[in-house]
C-alpha cells in the first residue's frame, strides 16, 4: 500500500469512529395523569391552548378514568365553538362523574347545537345538584329558546 492510501484509510477509520452511531432512547413519561391535567390547566390560563389540549389528551391516554381531563378538553372545544366535540367529551366525563359543572356545560353545548330538550334535561339535573348562578343562567337561556322556538319537549320525549 502506498502511504497516501494508508493515510486515507486511517482518516476514514478515524472519521467513522468519531461519529456517533444512532442509538434508540426510550423515554418514559414521568408525569401522572393528574399532573398532565394540572399542566394543561396552567397552559390554558396562560393562553397556550394548543399546549393545554396536548396535556389533556396525554392525561386521557394515561388514565381514561380522569373525568377532569375530558371536562377540560370539552371546555377548550366549547370555547372554540366546536360544540359537537365538546358534547362527546362532556358525555365521557359524565360516564365517570355526574358533576354539576359537567352537566351545565353539556347542557349549554347542546343548547348551542339546538338540542333544547336534551339541554333542558341536563341543566335540570345540574340544578338539583346545586343552585349556582351559572346553572340558573343556562337554564334561563334554554327556557327562553324553547319558548321562542315553540318546542314541546314532552312531545319530543314521547317521539324519541
Amino acid at each position: 500500500m502506498t502511504f497516501l492510501r494508508t493515510l486515507r484509510i486511517l482518516v476514514l477509520i478515524f472519521l467513522m469512529s468519531s461519529c456517533s452511531l444512532p442509538t434508540l432512547v426510550f423515554l418514559r413519561d414521568p408525569l401522572t395523569a393528574e399532573e398532565h391535567i394540572d399542566l394543561g390547566y396552567i397552559y390554558e390560563k396562560k393562553g397556550k391552548i394548543d399546549l393545554a389540549e396536548e396535556e389533556y389528551i396525554k392525561a386521557i391516554k394515561k388514565d381514561r378514568r380522569q373525568w377532569k381531563a375530558y371536562y377540560n378538553l370539552g371546555n377548550l372545544y366549547a370555547k372554540r365553538g366546536e360544540y359537537e366535540k365538546a358534547v362527546g367529551l362532556y358525555e365521557k366525563a359524565l360516564n365517570i362523574n355526574r358533576e354539576g359543572d359537567v352537566l351545565n356545560n353539556l347542557a349549554y353545548s347542546l343548547y348551542k347545537l339546538g338540542d333544547y330538550c336534551g339541554a333542558l334535561e341536563y341543566i335540570e339535573e345540574a340544578l338539583k345538584k346545586g343552585e349556582r348562578e351559572e346553572y340558573r343562567e343556562t337554564h334561563m337561556d334554554i327556557r327562553k329558546a324553547i319558548e321562542e322556538k315553540g318546542v314541546d319537549c314532552l312531545l319530543f320525549k314521547r317521539e324519541g
